[in-house]
C-alpha cells in the first residue's frame, strides 16, 4: 500500500476551505437509521453508542480538551472518531490518527476514510490523506549509491532487482511495496544521522521526503504511535525539528499500548552489536583510509564493556536484571564505568579521524560525515547510560541467545528507562507549552482503556488532565445470551506445580472435547504455553497450532482452514486477532495476566508507587491485568451472530475479593463454576442460567 495521498493535490489545487461548513447533519441524523451510513452499508443498524462516542469526541474538539473514550466490540469505535475527523477537516483543521498495528493502519487507509469521505458531498474532491511512516521504512538512494560500491551487497541479485524497482515510475520506496524480500533492506535505508536532508544531491527526489511532503499538503494524516512519540521527542529537544506538519487534532486508537510505546521511545536502548557492526560499515567504506587497529580496539572494549552482563546472566540464570545486581561485586562497577568511559573515548578519537578525513576527501565526504555522526550519537547514547544522573529512569540489562540453533550467542542489551513517562507526556500533549498541537485536542480511544468503570489509572500513568471529556460504552451485542463466562471452581488457585499442570489439562481436553477444538488458548507464560501444547500434543484429537511454529499471520490462516483447530498463543494473540464464524467457539485463558513482578520495569514502577503512598497491588497491577483479561476476552464475540465460551482457568476469580472486580467489568457474558450449567449453555440454543 503506497504512503502517497489518495490525490496529489497541492494546496493551491484544493478547494477553499471555509470555516463551520454549512449543511453538515447532525451525528444523530448521520449515524441514524436513515442517514448516509445507512444508506450505503447494507444491513447497517444504527447503535446509540457509537452516537455516543462520536458526540464525546466532538465535543472535546470543539472545547480544546483531551477525550478517553473506551468502545466495546462491534461499537464501530473507528467510524465514531473519523466522522468529526472529516467534518473538523471541511472546516480546515487537520487530524492526526496514531494507531499501533499495521493492520489498523490498513484498514483505515483502504476501507474505512474512503468509506467515511464518500458520505460527504464534495469531501472525496477537498479532503486528502496520507500514510506515514518511518524513514526505516524507505530506501534511500544515497544509501543505494554507496551500497554500489559494496562487494558484499552487490554480489546479491535482489540487489539488482531492488535497484530496477525504485527506478520504475509509480516506485514508492516504501518497503511494503517490494513485491519480493530482501534481507539487506536496511542497507539501503537512512538514519537521522545518515540523512543529509536538503543538502543530498537525491532530495528532490527522495522517497521519504516525497511522502512528508504529501504529508504537509493532507488533511487527516495516519502514522502509529512510535513515528508519533519520536516527533515529540524531537521536538522536546529542538521545537524547530520534527517529523509531523502541525495538527489541530490527535487521535490515539489502541491507546492502551501508549505508555509501553511512549517508555521505549523515551529511553534508550544500546545493543551489543551496535558497535561492531558500525565497525563493519566503516570497514567497508571502499577508499577510507583508516587504522584497523583502532576499529579492533574498538571491537575489544565493546565486548569488555558487555561480558559482565553476559557473565551475571549465566551464573543466575535470569535474562533481565537491574545495573546494581551486575555491579555488586568488589571493582566490578569501577571496571565497567572504566570500559565505558574508555569506549566513549575511543569512539570520539574514531570520530574526529574520519571528520579528518572527510574533509580532504571530497569524493567520500557525504558518506564520512554519516559514520562520523552515527559515531557520535552512539558516544552520546553510551554516555547517558552509564553516567547520566536521572531520578526518573532505571538502568537495567537483558540477555537473550541470537544466531543459528547449531551456533547461537548471548546478545546483551542495555536500557535508561523512564519509570513514569506521564510528566513527559502531560508536557508534551497536555500542558500550556504543547507541541505543535494548535490548541486542540487529544483523543484515546480503546476497547480496553478503562479498569473497574473508570480511567483513573490511564489518568495517573499518560499525565491526563482532569478536565478531559470521558465516555464509557459497552456492546451492542447479546453477550448475556450468546456467550458463558466459566471459571472452574473445583481448580486450586494457579501454582507451578506439575500436580495443577495435571489439573489445567485435564479441564483443556474437557472443553476441547465440549466444543469440538475451534479454540484459542491463550497464555501469561510462553514456557507454560509450551508445556501445554506439548502434553496436548500427545492426548489431543483437533489439530494445534502453536505460537512461533509460523508467522502470526500465516497461524490465523491454518486455523480458520482447519475448522476445528486450537491455537495456543501469548502475548500478541490477546490483541487485535478478528476471528468471525463458527472457527471460533472457544476462549480458554490459562490465568489472571498479572505482570511479573521481577522484571525490572515493573519492580521499579511498584517501588515508585510505593514510595508515593500508595498500594502497588491495586494501583498498578490490578488495573493492568484487568485491561488485559477484557482483551483476552475480547476474542471470541466479533459479530452479532458468534456465541461461545471463554473459560478462565484461575479460580481466583471466586475465591480471593479482587476476582469479583475483574468479573464485574468484563463483557456480561452469563457466567458457571459447574460443568453441568457449561454443558446446559453449550447444548441449549437459548440457555437460562440466572
Amino acid at each position: 500500500m503506497s504512503a502517497a495521498p489518495r490525490t496529489a493535490k497541492t494546496e493551491s489545487d484544493k478547494p477553499a476551505k471555509k470555516g463551520k461548513h454549512k449543511g453538515i447533519l447532525s451525528l444523530d441524523a448521520f449515524f441514524g437509521s436513515k442517514g448516509p451510513l445507512a444508506k450505503s452499508l447494507p444491513g447497517y443498524e444504527a447503535r446509540h453508542e457509537q452516537i455516543e462516542v462520536a458526540a464525546a469526541i466532538e465535543r472535546a474538539m470543539e472545547q480544546g480538551k483531551p477525550c478517553l473514550a473506551e468502545a466495546g466490540t462491534g461499537v464501530g469505535k473507528t467510524l465514531a472518531y473519523l466522522v468529526p475527523a472529516v467534518r473538523a477537516a471541511l472546516s480546515g483543521k487537520r487530524t492526526i490518527i496514531s494507531t499501533h498495528t499495521i493492520s489498523l493502519q490498513t484498514q483505515l487507509m483502504t476501507k474505512d476514510l474512503p468509506l467515511v469521505l464518500s458520505l460527504f458531498p464534495g469531501a472525496e474532491e477537498r479532503i486528502d490523506y496520507t500514510l506515514m511512516k518511518g524513514r526505516g521504512n524507505y530506501l534511500c538512494k544515497q544509501s543505494l549509491e554507496h551500497a554500489r560500491t559494496d562487494l558484499f551487497l552487490i554480489s546479491d541479485p535482489n540487489f539488482k532487482r531492488v535497484d530496477r524497482w525504485q527506478r520504475e515510475d509509480d516506485c514508492t520506496g516504501d518497503v511494503a511495496d517490494l513485491p519480493f524480500g530482501y534481507n539487506a533492506w536496511h542497507e539501503l535505508t537512512s538514519t537521522p544521522e545518515t540523512c543529509r536532508g536538503q543538502e543530498c544531491h537525491f532530495y528532490n527526489s527522495c522517497f521519504y521526503y516525497q511522502m512528508r511532503h504529501a504529508a504537509a499538503a493532507s488533511d487527516i494524516i495516519v502514522v502509529n504511535h512510535a513515528l508519533f512519540l519520536s516527533d515529540v521527542a524531537l521536538r522536546r529537544s529542538d521545537p524547530n525539528s520534527g517529523i509531523l506538519p502541525d495538527y489541530d487534532y490527535v487521535v490515539f486508537d489502541e491507546a492502551h499500548h501508549l505508555e509501553d510505546v511512549a517508555t521505549k521511545t523515551f529511553g534508550i536502548e544500546f545493543g551489543s552489536r551496535r558497535l561492531t557492526n558500525l565497525m563493519e560499515r566503516i570497514k567497508h567504506v571502499k577508499g577510507l583510509d583508516v587504522d584497523r587497529s583502532r576499529l579492533q580496539m574498538l571491537e575489544d572494549m565493546n565486548a569488555n564493556l558487555f561480558l559482565p552482563f553476559v557473565q551475571a546472566s549465566a551464573q543466575s540464570g535470569k535474562s533481565e536484571f537491574f545495573f546494581e545486581d551486575v555491579l555488586v561485586a568488589e571493582g566490578a562497577r569501577e571496571a565497567t564505568e572504566n570500559w565505558s568511559s574508555q569506549t566513549c573515548n575511543s569512539i570520539s578519537e574514531l570520530q574526529k579521524d574520519i571528520q579528518d578525513i572527510a574533509k580532504d576527501d571530497d569524493t567520500l565526504r557525504e558518506r564520512l560525515e554519516s559514520m562520523a555522526r552515527l559515531c557520535g550519537r552512539a558516544r552520546e547514547e553510551l554516555n547517558e547510560l552509564f553516567f547520566q544522573k536521572d531520578e526518573n529512569a532505571i538502568r537495567w540489562a537483558e540477555v537473550s541467545m541470537a544466531g543459528r540453533t547449531d551456533k547461537q550467542e548471548p546478545r546483551v542489551t542495555l536500557h535508561l528507562t523512564p519509570i513514569s513517562i506521564a510528566s513527559i507526556l502531560q508536557d508534551s500533549l497536555f500542558g500550556s507549552d504543547r507541541l505543535r498541537l494548535r490548541k486542540g485536542s487529544v483523543i484515546m480511544v480503546s476497547a480496553t482503556l478503562a479498569n473497574s468503570g473508570t480511567f483513573s489509572y490511564q489518568r495517573e500513568r499518560l499525565g491526563i488532565p482532569e478536565d478531559a471529556v470521558e465516555c464509557i460504552v459497552g456492546s451492542p451485542f447479546d453477550y448475556k445470551g450468546r456467550s458463558l463466562l466459566y471459571v472452574p471452581g473445583h481448580l486450586p488457585a494457579p501454582s507451578p506445580t506439575p500436580a495443577y499442570t495435571d489439573l489445567v489439562v485435564a479441564e483443556i481436553e474437557r472443553v476441547l472435547k465440549l466444543t469440538g477444538g475451534r479454540a484459542f488458548l491463550l497464555f501469561t507464560s510462553r514456557a507454560v504455553m509450551n508445556t501445554v501444547h506439548q502434553r496436548l500434543s500427545e492426548s489431543c484429537e483437533f489439530p494445534l497450532f502453536k505460537q512461533g511454529d509460523l508467522p502470526p499471520g500465516k497461524l490465523v490462516e491454518a486455523f480458520k482452514a482447519s475448522g476445528n483447530g486450537c491455537l495456543l498463543g501469548a502475548q500478541t494473540f490477546w490483541e487485535g486477532v478478528d476471528i468471525q464464524g463458527d472457527s471460533l467457539s472457544c476462549v480458554i485463558i490459562d490465568r489472571l495476566p498479572f505482570a511479573v513482578p521481577d522484571s525490572p520495569v515493573t519492580k521499579a514502577r511498584t517501588q515508585a508507587i510505593v514510595a508515593a503512598g500508595g498500594d502497588w497491588f491495586r494501583d498498578f497491577s490490578i488495573p493492568q491485568a484487568q485491561i488485559r483479561l477484557k482483551q483476552g476476552f475480547g476474542r471470541l464475540i466479533r459479530t452479532r451472530h458468534d456465541r461461545g465460551i471463554v473459560c478462565i482457568l484461575d479460580s481466583r476469580l471466586i475465591t480471593k475479593d479482587y476476582g469479583a472486580e475483574f468479573v464485574r467489568y468484563l463483557p456480561p457474558a452469563s457466567r458457571a463454576s459447574k460443568w453441568t450449567r457449561v454443558e446446559k449453555f453449550w447444548h441449549d440454543d437459548q440457555p437460562d442460567l440466572e
